[in-house]
C-alpha cells in the first residue's frame, strides 16, 4: 500500500509540474510577443531595398528576442524546479507524520501511585548501589510543570534515517518536523529527510551541539521556504499577530531519550553573523551572551534567563533572503524517557 501511495503522489507531483510549466511558457511567450512585436514580425517578413541601418536594427532586435527567450526559459526551469522540490517536501512531510506516532496531551494527567505493600521479610543482602546519571531540571521547572509535552516514537524515523536526533514543533506555526544531524552543516542544506537532493533541504541541528544531553546552547537550522515548509513560517513569529498570543510562545522537542518544552525570550532579524551561533563558552562569558541576544529582541517576553539555563536557537533567512531571523528560547520543562 505504501508503494502505491508514493506512486500516486509522484504522478500528482508530475501533473502539477507540467501544468505550471505550460502556464509559465504561455505567459512568457505572450509577454515576449507584446514587448517585441516588431521583432517577431521581422522574422517572417522580407523587406526589399533595406539599407544597412535597418538590417543592423533587425539584428539587434533578433538578438534581444533570443536573449529574452533564453532568460525566460531558464527562469521557467528554475521556478518549476523549485516548485516541484517544494511539493516533494510537502508529500514527504505528510508521509512521515502519518507513519510516526506522536502523542501530545492537552493536559497532563494526574498520576496516582498504587499503595506499596510492605515486604514480609527484610532482605538479608544489602542492595547494590547503582550510580545515577546526572539529571537536569530547569531553575523554574515548577512554574511550568503543567505545560504538556510532545512524545514521539522514533523507531520508524530511525529506520528511515539514522541521522534523526529529535522532533520539533513550534506552537502557532507550521513547524512540525523530525530533526536530523550529521558531521557538518552543509549536507542537509541541499538534502531532504530521505537524503534525496532537494534545494529545500531539511531541519537540522548544528553538528557541534549535543542533541541528546542538550548543552548550554543548542542550535537548529532550516530554510525559509516560500511555500511555508521547513522554517518558512518562522518569520511570521516577528509579527504582532503571533507575539500577542501568549499560548503560542512554546517550542516542543522530543528526542529518543527525553521530551522538552522551551519558552521564547528573544526574537529579531540581523545581518548574517556567527555571534548568536556560538557553542563554546569556555573562554567567553555565557551571561554576557545571554544578555546580548536578549537585548536584541524586538519584543519583551518578560522571561528571566540566567547562565544556569539551557538555551535553544533557531536560525533561518528572513523573507528578503539578505538577513537572518534568530529565535531564542530557554528550556522550562523536561521529562526523561
Amino acid at each position: 500500500m505504501e508503494f502505491f501511495k508514493l506512486f500516486y503522489l509522484g504522478l500528482k507531483t508530475i501533473y502539477k509540474a507540467i501544468n505550471k510549466f505550460i502556464w509559465f511558457f504561455v505567459l512568457g511567450v505572450y509577454s515576449i510577443i507584446t514587448i517585441f512585436p516588431k521583432s517577431i514580425i521581422s522574422l517572417f517578413t522580407k523587406r526589399e531595398n533595406s539599407d544597412s541601418k535597418i538590417l543592423d536594427n533587425k539584428k539587434v532586435s533578433n538578438i534581444m528576442l533570443i536573449l529574452s527567450v533564453a532568460v525566460y526559459l531558464i527562469s521557467v526551469f528554475f521556478i518549476s524546479r523549485w516548485y516541484v522540490q517544494g511539493l516533494k517536501i510537502k508529500y514527504l512531510t505528510k508521509s512521515i507524520i502519518e507513519t510516526t506516532e506522536i502523542i501530545e496531551n492537552e493536559e497532563k494527567e494526574e498520576i496516582v501511585e498504587a499503595p506499596v505493600e510492605e515486604p514480609a521479610e527484610e532482605p538479608t543482602e544489602e542492595p547494590t548501589e547503582v550510580p545515577s546519571q546526572p539529571v537536569y531540571y530547569p531553575n523554574d521547572y515548577w512554574d511550568y510543570m503543567n505545560v504538556p509535552f510532545m512524545n514521539v516514537n522514533f523507531n520508524q524515523l530511525l529506520s528511515k534515517n539514522s541521522d534523526t536526533v529529535g522532533w520539533i514543533k513550534i506552537d502557532g506555526t507550521k513547524v512540525n518536523y523530525p530533526v536530523v544531524q550529521t558531521s557538518n552543516n552543509d549536507y542537509y542544506l541541499s538534502h531532504a529527510f530521505n537524503k534525496s537532493r532537494n534545494a529545500g533541504g531539511w531541519i537540522f541541528a548544528d553538528y557541534r551541539v549535543d542533541f541528546e544531553e542538550f548543552g548550554k546552547h543548542t542550535i537548529i537550522y532550516g530554510h525559509n521556504m516560500n511555500n511555508k515548509t521547513m522554517f518558512g513560517s518562522v518569520p511570521q513569529m516577528l509579527y504582532n499577530s503571533y507575539l500577542n498570543h501568549s499560548s503560542d510562545k512554546y517550542i516542543k522537542i522530543s528526542t529518543p531519550t527525553c521530551n522538552t518544552v522551551w519558552k521564547l525570550f528573544s526574537i529579531y532579524t540581523i545581518e548574517p553573523e556567527t555571534y548568536y551561533l556560538k557553542t563554546n563558552f569556555k573562554n567567553y562569558s555565557f551571561e554576557e551572551f545571554i544578555n546580548t541576544i536578549k537585548g536584541r529582541s524586538i519584543y519583551n517576553f518578560g522571561i528571566d534567563v540566567t547562565p544556569n539555563d539551557k538555551i535553544l536557537t533557531l536560525s533561518t533567512c528572513d523573507n528578503t533572503g539578505t538577513k537572518r531571523v534568530a529565535v531564542h528560547a530557554k528550556m522550562i520543562n523536561i521529562e526523561y524517557k
